[in-house]
């Protein structure tokens, strides 16, 4: 990637998921577990499809924040080029979704990794798979 476009991926903490400056944003904490990434998110009533039901794209949006974060917290600066994302079940708004990703291969500075959203109660609501390129 050329130096005009590196410039473009600078962190100022304002992202939806994660950014701790953004109040509107989901405030989404990782840990490492062996060689999984994981984190928690409840998506409020402003973010539903239908009644009471996390719109999907929503969704996609957490488990790329994670497929993205599982190498970039290791300081492998990568962004999402490509990613899908299964709807599984429904997953009903204001409740804790327990997001969870990891690698699946490594090609030259292609990063592929897979992830998945499972409430409490252990019901899958979705999964997801992305293909991240280096951006240095």
């Amino acid at each position: 990637m050329d130096k005009d476009h590196q410039s473009l991926f600078q962190d100022d903490r304002y992202c939806i998921c994660c950014g701790e400056k953004n109040h509107l944003g989901f405030q989404m904490k990782f840990r490492y577990e062996d060689e999984k990434l994981c984190s928690e998110v409840i998506i409020p009533k402003e973010f539903q499809g239908f009644a009471n039901v996390v719109h999907g794209g929503m969704l996609g949006t957490v488990l790329d924040e994670m497929m993205v974060n599982l190498y970039w917290l290791k300081g492998i600066r990568v962004v999402s080029v490509e990613y899908q994302i299964r709807l599984k079940s429904p997953c009903p708004v204001n409740q804790t979704i327990f997001l969870s990703a990891w690698k699946v291969d490594i090609k030259k500075n292609v990063y592929f990794s897979a992830s998945q959203a499972c409430l409490k109660n252990g019901i899958l609501v979705a999964t997801g798979t992305a293909k991240c390129m280096s951006i240095e």
